[in-house]
């Protein structure tokens, strides 16, 4: 997979480059359309390589480092990371943390790395709002109405390369990473929808 997504990069840089040239010659308003087409398809097939390559860093990477982690703070962290693209999409996140420290003994950059990508699942698919909660067990849900899911797509957000149609600039591994990595923190990681209404949960 590390060779693939290596051996990829090769072609689309160059396919990106000579976009780039062919942007700067007189064109018509066909030939416009049309590069934007092949432009559009090879962002996503770049963004599609690095998550590949990301992907089979974490899968082969054989020990995650173990120190205290606070929960807490590092949720806050990444809500605040987020803030401008929550801010973009009118999400104003509903936040519930206890009021004393959650520490664990986990790897603080795969803490960042699940959190991180939980959130860009929960922009791709809420309808506009956000609700965090934060258990003292270690228990953390992220819940958003999302009317462009139903029960199937929903089970399958942990899949490899799956994308929900309506997520365009989906790679289908996001949640995938998460998961990987949240197991092997010793923690777990699911989905679930009822009435509408997306809940991505672990507990660590």
């Amino acid at each position: 997979m590390t060779n693939i997504s290596h051996d990829l990069r090769t072609p689309l840089t160059a396919i990106c480059g000579y976009l780039e040239l062919l942007e700067r010659e007189d064109r018509s308003e066909a030939v416009e359309k049309y590069l934007a087409y092949i432009g559009e398809r090879a962002e996503a097939m770049r963004r599609l390589t690095e998550e590949l390559f990301r992907y089979s860093v974490v899968v082969s990477e054989e020990n995650l480092a173990r120190e205290p982690v606070d929960l807490r703070r590092a949720v806050e962290e990444a809500l605040l990371s987020f803030y401008g693209a929550l801010e973009g999409r009118g999400i104003e996140p509903q936040v519930r943390l206890p009021e004393e420290k959650v520490e664990r003994l986990l790897d603080p950059a795969a803490v960042n790395r699940v959190l991180g990508n939980i959130l860009t699942n929960a922009l791709k698919y809420s309808a506009g709002d956000l609700e965090v909660t934060l258990e003292e067990s270690g228990r953390l849900t992220f819940s958003n109405s999302a009317p462009g899911l139903d029960p199937v797509a929903a089970g399958r957000l942990f899949d490899r390369f799956y994308t929900v149609e309506a997520a365009r600039n989906s790679t289908g591994l996001g949640l995938s990473i998460a998961k990987e990595l949240t197991q092997r923190m010793g923690g777990e990681m699911g989905a679930e929808l009822h009435n509408g209404r997306l809940t991505v949960w672990l507990e660590l």
